[in-house]
C-alpha cells in the first residue's frame, strides 16, 4: 500500500505560513506538493523491486487575511514534498486539500485520515487589544471523496477535531470540476466550512471581559454552523517533467454568526480573499 499525503494551511491567519508549514511537515514526516497534480491514489498493484521513485519538492507563496475575518492581508508559505513511484499514475489534488492518508480507495473513491494546522490569534495592536487569544493546534480526522464523474467531477469532505479538548470540530465540504487541456489544468468549485460551537467561541466569541478590556465591541456568544461559502480555482501547468507551476484563488464569504461577530463586523471583513502562486520540482530517484 502507498501513501498519498497532501498538505494545506488554510488562509493565511496570523500564525501560519513558512513555519507552522514546516512545523506540521517535521511533526509529521512528509507533506505534499499544493500543485493542482501532485497527489496520488493508493496503488492497487504490486510495486516492482525496481520501480524508482519520483520525488517532488516546491512551495507556494500565499496573500490571504492574518487572521479568520480579518480585513488586513499577509504573506504566507507553504513548503512541501512526495513520493510516488515511477509506475504509479498522477491524480488530481486541489490546493486546499489538506494533509491525508488515503487507507482505502477504488476507482472512484479514497478515504482516509487527515490533519491539519489550525492557525491561532495573537492581539494585533489597536484592532484587537484586549480581546481573547488563542493557540495554533493540529486538528485531526478523516476524509472522504467521491468523483460522480470520473477524473472530471469531484466530492470532498474533512471532518477534524483539534488536539486539545476544547478546541472543537472542523469540516470543510468541496466540489471540483476538472478539465485537463494536455499540459493545462483548469479545476474549481464551491466550497463550504462548519465548525462547532466550540470552534466558534474560540475564533469569532467575545466574552464580557474581553467586550471590557478593548472598549469598541459588544460581547457576543456564537454557536455552531455555517462558518463560510465559498469558491475556489486552480491552474496548474506541467512545463516539463521536471516542472509544474500553480495558480491558486479561493473566495470565502462569511455566513451566520461568523459574519455577525463583531470580530468581523466591526473589526474585520465578512470578504475573505486568498491567492497563491507555487512551483514543484520533480526528479527520480533509485
Amino acid at each position: 500500500m502507498r501513501f498519498v499525503l497532501r498538505w494545506f494551511s488554510r488562509p493565511g491567519r496570523e500564525g501560519s505560513g513558512l513555519f507552522n508549514s514546516a512545523l506540521l511537515a517535521a511533526a509529521i514526516g512528509v507533506a505534499s506538493p499544493v500543485s493542482a497534480q501532485a497527489a496520488d491514489n493508493v496503488s492497487e498493484q504490486p510495486v516492482a523491486s525496481n520501480d524508482p521513485w519520483i520525488i517532488s519538492v516546491g512551495g507556494m507563496m500565499t496573500v490571504s487575511p492574518k487572521w479568520d475575518g480579518s480585513s488586513r492581508y499577509g504573506l504566507g508559505g507553504m513548503p512541501s514534498i512526495s513520493f510516488r513511484r515511477a509506475s504509479e499514475p498522477q491524480t488530481f489534488s486541489a490546493p486546499d486539500d489538506n494533509f491525508d492518508i488515503t487507507f482505502f480507495t477504488g476507482k472512484r473513491f479514497a478515504i482516509g485520515p487527515v490533519a491539519s494546522l489550525r492557525p491561532g490569534r495573537s492581539s494585533e495592536g489597536g484592532r484587537l487589544e484586549g480581546l481573547d487569544t488563542y493557540p495554533w493546534t493540529v486538528e485531526a480526522g478523516v476524509f472522504a471523496e467521491f468523483w460522480p464523474i470520473e477524473d472530471q467531477l469531484r466530492l470532498r469532505g474533512e471532518l477534524r477535531h483539534g488536539l486539545r479538548s476544547n478546541d472543537g470540530f472542523s469540516a470543510d465540504l468541496m466540489a471540483d470540476y476538472v478539465q485537463n487541456y494536455g499540459q493545462l489544468t483548469l479545476s474549481g468549485g464551491p466550497r463550504l466550512v462548519l465548525a462547532d460551537d466550540n470552534v466558534m467561541n474560540l475564533k469569532y466569541g467575545v466574552s464580557p471581559e474581553a467586550a471590557l478590556r478593548n472598549g469598541t465591541v459588544a460581547a457576543f456568544d456564537p454557536k455552531g454552523g455555517l462558518v463560510s461559502v465559498g469558491l475556489s480555482a486552480a491552474q496548474s501547468y506541467v512545463w516539463s517533467k521536471e516542472w509544474t507551476t500553480t495558480l491558486y484563488q479561493r473566495f470565502d464569504y462569511m455566513v451566520g454568526d461568523a459574519a455577525d461577530s463583531p470580530i468581523v463586523k466591526d473589526l474585520g471583513s465578512r470578504n475573505q480573499f486568498t491567492f497563491g502562486v507555487g512551483a514543484t520540482y520533480s526528479f527520480t530517484a533509485e
